[in-house]
């Protein structure tokens, strides 16, 4: 987004779902003994689910002044908090494709995430991966790169080139064709054979 600033300080993470297979809970784990030593923000994108138990993490953890829900948001909005972000970070125990990580890195956002599912394959080595509920290597990470404007930068520019180059229509459309004329030729193997 043209003319946003990236804070040193504000990490993005998107909880489309309050439940336990997104890992929130060893992000704010990350966050509670980061704050210890350094100031940052986490800004949640979405809602916490009345009384559900990340809310709960959040009160349990002292994080209220530190951690905030955006709610529902639009487009617009979503690619502005992308855009501002200093990194996302995807704390997933599982995932199917990982969209908020390859939208973050079409922003130009830093990801750190976990192995978990397909984000390995969306991420690669653009970005910073953990094993899935370990908050240890999460904390390490984003101390790394919170002490690194370097490093962001350069998963910044990662992340935006991976996106552009293998997310898009034309190369959709050519594995797409790719896969059929596999199938095509296995399929004439066959009723040759």
């Amino acid at each position: 987004m043209p003319g946003a600033v990236r804070p040193a300080n504000r990490i993005l993470v998107i909880n489309s779902g309050d439940t336990p297979l997104k890992g929130l809970k060893y992000l704010l784990e990350a966050v509670a003994e980061i704050r210890r030593t350094k100031n940052i923000e986490l800004v949640i994108v979405g809602e916490p689910m009345k009384n559900g138990y990340t809310q709960g993490l959040i009160e349990s953890l002292r994080l209220g002044d530190c951690a905030r829900y955006t709610g529902k948001i639009d487009t617009d909005k979503l690619v502005q908090h992308y855009s501002e972000a200093t990194m996302l970070v995807v704390p997933s125990i599982y995932e199917g494709f990982g969209l908020p990580a390859a939208e973050a890195m079409a922003c130009g956002a830093p990801v750190i995430s976990t192995t978990a599912g397909a984000l390995p394959e969306v991420v690669g080595d653009a970005g910073i991966l953990v094993p899935p509920g370990d908050t240890r290597a999460i904390v390490e990470s984003i101390k790394t790169l919170l002490d690194d404007e370097n490093r962001r930068r350069q998963l910044g520019v990662l992340g935006k080139e991976r996106v552009a180059r293998l997310f898009n229509w034309d190369t959709a459309a050519k594995e797409t064709a790719e896969v059929y004329r596999d199938a095509i030729e296995k399929q004439a193997y066959v009723k040759a054979g």
